[in-house]
């Protein structure tokens, strides 16, 4: 349980950083990813992001790329505490 704890805290840190950097209201996994010196998978800080939504702690929205992808992105919760 301390090591999900600390996990979460590292990916919420890079998430910040991230959006710190970028200037963007919210960014996508992989831009976090690269925020996270030495972690190899991308799934991991994925399933992290996606359980920080669950907690209420970071929104998930998304658009579609130029390609038509697609790309689901990360942000701070709206105030008022909704989840999406």
């Amino acid at each position: 349980m301390k090591e999900q704890h600390d996990m979460r805290e590292k990916v919420l840190a890079a998430h910040r950083e991230a959006i710190r950097i970028t200037h963007d209201a919210a960014v996508p996994a992989t831009t976090v990813w690269r925020f996270m010196p030495g972690l190899k998978r991308r799934s991991h800080v994925t399933r992290v992001l996606n359980s920080l939504v669950q907690h209420g702690m970071l929104s998930r929205s998304g658009y579609s790329d130029r390609r038509g992808r697609f790309v689901v992105t990360y942000g701070m919760p709206r105030a008022g505490g909704q989840k999406s």
